[in-house]
């Protein structure tokens, strides 16, 4: 079900495949504007928007038969539907990955610029949680970011994610781009929502 935000400003919902596209500039434009340049931003742009458009696809119809847990969730304005933040949750283990994080796993969070500071982050934040506690049965709920992205930090701080542990990332795209970062695993433990019987 669709969830209002407290003025009715914006919604979230789980996203649809013509919603890809918006999400893949959000997430290019949060994650790569200013490590692109006018001849890689779009081809930065293609790769997210190919690769959303392929999970989406792999994971359209795999929790309604029981298979792995995926789902792709966008924020909305109330007004005309302009999707403005996305964000990904999923309980799928990855094959082959070095350091993969823990499940359920949050990622992909992202917010267009110009509607930061609306609490669409922490609305989509919820959503996850309230899905992975209520939906999937789980308990916890994980996160990787950056160690330098401040603004990320003080949101899921806020919201009550604590350091789990930290590794220093080693893939050959982000030591080309940025050199060696520090990533960080965040975790909470969610409250799950019990009915006593009587």
């Amino acid at each position: 079900p669709d969830i209002m935000d407290t003025n009715n400003a914006f919604f979230i919902r789980q996203a649809e495949k013509a919603d890809l596209g918006r999400a893949a500039t959000i997430l290019t434009d949060g994650f790569y504007k200013d490590k692109t340049n006018f001849f890689t931003y779009p081809i930065e742009r293609m790769n997210t928007a190919l690769s959303l458009q392929s999970t989406f696809q792999t994971y359209q119809y795999a929790g309604r038969s029981g298979g792995a847990k995926h789902c792709m969730l966008v924020a909305c304005r109330s007004s005309d539907g302009k999707v403005m933040g996305f964000c990904e949750v999923d309980d799928i283990v990855p094959k082959n990955e070095v350091n993969a994080a823990p499940r359920p796993y949050m990622h992909n969070l992202a917010v267009e610029e110009e509607f930061r500071r609306m609490g669409l982050a922490n609305a989509l934040i919820r959503h996850c949680e309230d899905m992975v506690r209520d939906e999937w049965d789980q308990s916890r709920l994980y996160l990787r970011m950056k160690e330098n992205n401040d603004a990320a930090m003080r949101i899921y701080y806020k919201c009550g994610y604590v350091l789990e542990s930290s590794h220093i990332s080693a893939d050959k795209e982000t030591v080309l781009l940025l050199g060696k970062t520090r990533v960080l695993l965040l975790g909470k433990t969610l409250i799950l929502n019990t009915v006593e019987s009587t």
